[in-house]
């Protein structure tokens, strides 16, 4: 199985050397836990250090601010789009019913996504591709039979092209999925976590489900570090 680099410093040694290649992986976490760093960083990680462009799928914040906070990681996003490496759709405008002067917009839905996504891909060999959330799109999906069959979809679509794809996904007590079937829809699933010790919130990740790896089951502290997410790899994290 070809495996292709996170990025993620720390994270590629528990699994083994990377992501399936070609496989769609779920990160889930409550508000603040980092998932849009971890999507950004996967994508940066794969257009510097292995020439693989990507596409972000912004629907919780405005590609402005995704821009402006990245600049704190060192991870200069204009020049990546105007290399045409990156592309940013912006789906909080219009998920939010304001205007915007974004190139790339998307409303709230999966059919339309999808055929925007296989636009790009044509056109930019897009290999690694980043959604942010798919809360926000299945909350506009009225069944949970319509959420699975979309979510289904869209990992096929993406899989057909070859393109490793994650998807974020708030979580809530305890719940890795919000809505009962992201990560059975996934062939991976990240957890990340907080919680709070002596008034101070230590971060944690640990990998639920990799279909095809062999990976270890223990919860690992993380850290958001001037360089992006570090995972530290040979400590176990404690309750």
């Amino acid at each position: 199985m070809e495996l292709v680099e996170t990025g993620i410093i720390g994270l590629d040694r528990i699994l083994g050397g990377g992501f399936p290649k070609g496989r769609t992986i779920l990160v889930s976490g409550p508000a603040g836990a980092g998932k849009s760093t971890f999507g950004v960083q996967f994508l940066y990680h794969g257009i510097v250090s292995g020439g693989e462009s990507g596409i972000f799928v912004s629907f919780d914040e405005h590609p402005a601010h995704v821009r402006e906070e990245c600049l704190n990681l060192g991870w200069n996003l204009n020049d990546l789009e105007k290399d045409n490496l990156l592309v940013l759709i912006d789906g909080f405008s219009p998920r939010a019913g304001v205007s915007s002067e974004e190139k790339y917009q998307t409303p709230v839905d999966v059919d339309e996504l999808i055929t925007q996504l296989v636009e790009i891909i044509d056109k930019t060999s897009a290999e690694r591709v980043v959604i942010d959330s798919i809360t926000a799109l299945a909350l506009s999906m009225e069944t949970e039979q319509q959420i699975r069959k979309q979510i289904l979809k869209l990992s096929a679509v993406m899989s057909s092209l070859e393109c490793t794809t994650i998807l974020t996904s708030e979580m809530r007590g305890g719940v890795v999925s919000r809505f009962g079937v992201e990560e059975f829809m996934s062939q991976g699933v990240i957890v990340l976590n907080y919680e709070y010790q002596n008034s101070l919130a230590i971060r944690s990740l640990n990998i639920r489900k990799m279909r095809g790896l062999k990976h270890e089951m223990v919860e690992r502290p993380f850290a958001i570090t001037p360089n992006g997410i570090e995972v530290y790899a040979t400590e176990q994290f404690y309750f």
